[in-house]
Parts: structure tokens; sequence; C-alpha cells
């Protein structure tokens, strides 16, 4: 009876434990509007609200088209510094390194860019980002492999290799498809979708870090653009852009690194500098 009751204290104790658990704290912005947070490649963040252009997604979370039961009552785990998030959006400027914030000034320069470089084809500073967790570690964090299956798959589909060119471009190594010319015709290509220009960067392990294509006609041109932050916060971004600011490619890496470093918190959800996208 003794070694029963004892059990039963024991029980209630951890229930009693696990009940007065703290709620994580939760920063929030000039306007009340609470962070979004999580762990964003193996790091608590505190992402402000305001500065997330889609929603924050956590691993395990339903697919926005998923209309399965299994989905209906998929019922998310309490969010805190621990839960992983598998993905996120943002909108950044190429040419300061600032993150559109909505009601900020930002918000404000986002719609004027919009509404007036957009109508006169002026070239769009804002470019679209996603964020992607990398929950498994053993996978290689490189696009050697990427590369690889993209050069195959065109070869195979068109018909045509793409050729490393003889100079950089902006210090980035330059494939082009079949050097400008179209094979069905032998004439310089007249679209693009099937032969972007192609963009990588490598480390002095030979990995690709930097994965970037590019239209090349039309008068828009975009660039769709990855790369990988692994020093300290394993994660992959993609972020598109118009071609114009290819040039700035190293510090958009560089500006986007070091956002997603100001969001970092301690583990109970202290802030630990000033975080991009907050006044």
């Amino acid at each position: 009876m003794l070694l029963i009751a004892g059990c039963s204290d024991n029980n209630h104790s951890e229930k009693k434990v696990v009940q007065q658990q703290p709620a994580p704290v939760r920063h929030q912005d000039r306007f009340g509007r609470y962070d979004s947070i999580g762990n964003l490649g193996g790091k608590p963040v505190s992402i402000p609200s305001g500065v997330v252009s889609t929603w924050v997604r956590y691993i395990g979370d339903p697919g926005d088209f998923d209309s399965s039961i299994k989905a209906q009552l998929y019922n998310r785990p309490p969010v805190t510094y621990q839960l992983p998030i598998e993905s996120f959006g943002f909108q950044y400027r190429l040419t300061d390194g600032a993150v559109k914030s909505s009601l900020e000034q930002t918000d404000v320069d986002y719609i004027h860019d919009n509404n007036i470089l957009i109508p006169k084809m002026k070239p769009f500073p804002w470019g679209h980002v996603i964020v992607y967790n990398i929950v498994d570690l053993n996978k290689p964090r490189n696009y050697n492999l990427a590369l690889e299956e993209s050069l195959q798959a065109t070869k195979k589909v068109y018909h045509f290799n793409y050729i490393e060119q003889s100079e950089p471009i902006y210090g980035l190594i330059y494939l082009k498809a079949n050097n400008g010319i179209d094979p069905s015709s032998n004439k310089p290509w007249q679209e693009d979708t099937s032969g972007p220009d192609i963009f990588i960067s490598k480390n002095k392990n030979g990995e690709i870090k930097t994965y970037i294509k590019c239209d090349f006609i039309g008068k828009v041109q975009y660039c769709y653009h990855l790369f990988y932050i692994d020093n300290n916060m394993h994660v992959t971004i993609y972020i598109s852009y118009n071609r114009v600011y290819l040039k700035l490619w190293q510090q958009t890496e560089k500006n986007i690194t070091a956002i997603l470093n100001s969001w970092i918190v301690r583990n109970d959800g202290k802030l630990i500098k000033k975080q991009a996208g907050k006044i």
C-alpha cells in the first residue's frame, strides 16, 4: 500500500510540474502583434509578425490544399521555441538590405514601388524570400546533385548541353545553354524557358553553395537564387528578383544571413540582439 501511495503521489507531482510549465516568452511589436516562434535550423527564433509575408509553417502541418480527414483532425503541438519550423517567407529589398514589415515605412515603400515601378517596367528592388529548415543533417548541404540532375534532364529532354564560360560573372561560374544557340535552328535563343543561364559558387571543398538560374530574354528577366546557411543555422534560402540585381548576390546572401541571425533568441526566448524588421 505504501508503494502504491508513493507512486500515486509521484504521478501527481509530475502532472503538477507539467501543468506549471510557464508559457514561452512571446515578444510583440509596437502595434501589439506577437512574434512567430519556433526552432529554425537548430536555433530558437522569434520572427516579427509584420515581417512574415505568408505564414510560418511548422513541421507536421498539413499542406495548404490537403482536405483529407487526417488533415482536418490535425492538432498542432503547443508552439514553443523547440517546435521545428518548416518554412516561411518575407520580402527583402536588394538595394539596401531592408526587410518589409507591414504598417512600417518599408510597407509604404513596397506599395509605392509596386504601383510606380512595375507599370513603367523599371527594376523592382524587392525579392521574395522563402526560408526552409534543414531537418536531415545527414543530407549533403550543397547543390552538387541538384546541378547534375538539372544538366542531365536538359540533355535528355531538350538535347543540348550547358557550357562553362571562360570568364566568370560577378565572381560566379557562368554556364550557358549551348553557348546561347538554339540547337533546333542554330540561331540565338528566342525564348528562355528551357535554357536559362546558370551561375554557381563553390566553396574550397568544391561544394556548390550558391545556385542561381536567370532568365535572359524578355523585358523583365528574373533570377531564382538558392543558397545555404550552415555556419550556425542549418537552413536553405530561396529568393527571386530582377536580374539587374544579380551583381549584388554576395551582399544579398550576407544580409539575409544577418537578418535571420537577428531573430535568434536564447532557449528561454530572451532576445539577444535587435530584431530586423522592428522599429
